[in-house]
């Protein structure tokens, strides 16, 4: 899978680069005491189910996952981004991962970017969300004649992404103790099929080492900085390429990759320098599509092959920006995509309500890496990105895009007081 693996290496590339020589909003060092970050170690044991993803879906023991965590507590008042995250905590999850049946599904090694939201204004007795999305290997993927009964996993890399809540026991100068729970998700982006994908529910025990011991300060309320409110406008454009296979989650009708040609524009706010509220339209080409409607001579759409290959869609999409990092969603609704009525038809087994939501709604879930740390307020900026598109929920393609984005002149005032 060198597309997937190239995605991979990118996204981990993001999430490194952003955190290299960081300035401050200002675009000077500083050695404030003040802002600064501590590093934390954490291993972690997590037991739960995976969940049967359809009827014929094989038997499975306990699910168990052990990690080990390398990250920051990033304690800098003057970034925007720290502040309006109320100080996260951001880093790498390497993992291995035990689905209760290792001839099947096999075992899975992961490594995971992730950043920790803490819910709470102190870190002692806090509860934080900690959300990450990654690449993982697996050992056991579909075969049809040797492994036939896995079609959950169609390849060796796949996408990895989670989502827990955790909540601190106790808290040391040196380590704390913390219990969690939440959902993790396995699938290639529907890159090679079958793809039904893997899910489970974990509970988790884990335990975070401080190599230097935490200040006075950590242990009393957050006393945070005032922080500028304001709107700037912008307009972006990407232009991208993705890879997939045609058929439903479930089958491997031709286990063949195509492009998907890509091109998109837009433009809205960004508030407060971290939140950038867009809308736009996007054009996507199916190669797939093309090759099927020529090859196989498919009346009402052989007449016009390229137009019936193509897709138009109307989307919304909010952006967090962290540094040279954004962290990127996105909701469209489709105005024209002729081909999927005739790809839900061959390929998919849909009640009505479901084939209806999956023909309608496009979402697009990833990363982006900017050329220029955005928190100095570049007026024009390059990105590339990394993102899963879907029918709805159901994986579609992975992608790659190149874009730009211009900014328009900042307006706003300093406000008296910060909510999170």
């Amino acid at each position: 899978m060198k597309y997937l693996t190239l995605l991979f290496v990118l996204l981990f590339s993001c999430w490194s680069i952003s955190f290299a020589g960081e300035k401050n909003t200002n675009g000077n060092k500083t050695n404030d005491n003040k802002n600064h970050s501590f590093f934390i170690i954490q291993p972690e044991i997590l037991i739960g189910k995976t969940l049967p993803g359809h009827s014929n879906f094989p038997h499975t023991n306990l699910q168990s996952i052990f990690s080990l965590s390398v990250g920051q507590q990033v304690f800098k008042s003057n970034k925007a981004w720290a502040v309006f995250f109320n100080y996260p905590e951001i880093g790498v999850t390497l993992a291995k991962t035990n689905f209760g049946n290792a001839l099947v599904l096999g075992n899975a090694y992961t490594v995971m970017p992730y950043i920790s939201i803490n819910l709470s204004p102190r870190l002692k007795h806090s509860f934080y969300i900690k959300t990450g999305l990654g690449a993982s290997y697996f050992t056991k993927f579909f075969n049809r004649y040797d492994n036939p009964d896995n079609k959950s996993i169609g390849s060796s890399f796949t996408w990895s992404f989670q989502l827990m809540i955790n909540h601190t026991l106790f808290l040391t100068r040196h380590f704390s103790l913390n219990l969690g729970a939440g959902y993790f998700h396995y699938s290639n982006g529907h890159t090679q099929l079958p793809n039904l994908g893997l899910n489970s529910v974990l509970v988790s025990l884990s335990a975070k080492f401080y190599p230097r011991p935490l200040r006075d300060e950590y242990f009393l309320d957050y006393d945070k900085p005032v922080l500028e409110k304001t709107k700037q406008l912008f307009i972006s454009a990407r232009s991208g390429i993705g890879f997939n296979e045609l058929g439903g989650p479930g089958s491997d009708f031709e286990r063949i990759k195509k492009i998907i040609y890509t091109v998109s524009i837009g433009g809205g706010i960004i508030f407060k320098r971290v939140i950038k509220v867009r809308v736009g339209l996007t054009y996507n080409y199916y190669s797939h599509y093309y090759n099927y409607i020529t090859t196989y001579q498919l009346r009402n759409f052989v007449e016009k092959p390229v137009v019936n290959s193509s897709n138009v869609y109307v989307y919304a999409g909010c952006e967090f920006l962290i540094g040279h990092v954004g962290l990127d969603s996105e909701i469209g609704v489709n105005l024209y995509k002729p081909f999927y009525k005739e790809q839900s038809r061959l390929f998919e087994d849909d009640n009505q309500f479901k084939y209806w939501l999956k023909k309608i709604f496009v979402t697009r879930l990833g990363l982006k890496l900017y050329a220029l740390n955005t928190s100095n307020n570049p007026k024009n900026n390059l990105f590339l990105g990394v993102h899963i598109n879907a029918n709805f929920l159901q994986a579609d393609f992975s992608g790659l895009s190149l874009g730009f984005v211009h900014r328009f002149k900042k307006t706003g005032k300093r406000k008296k007081s910060i909510a999170f």
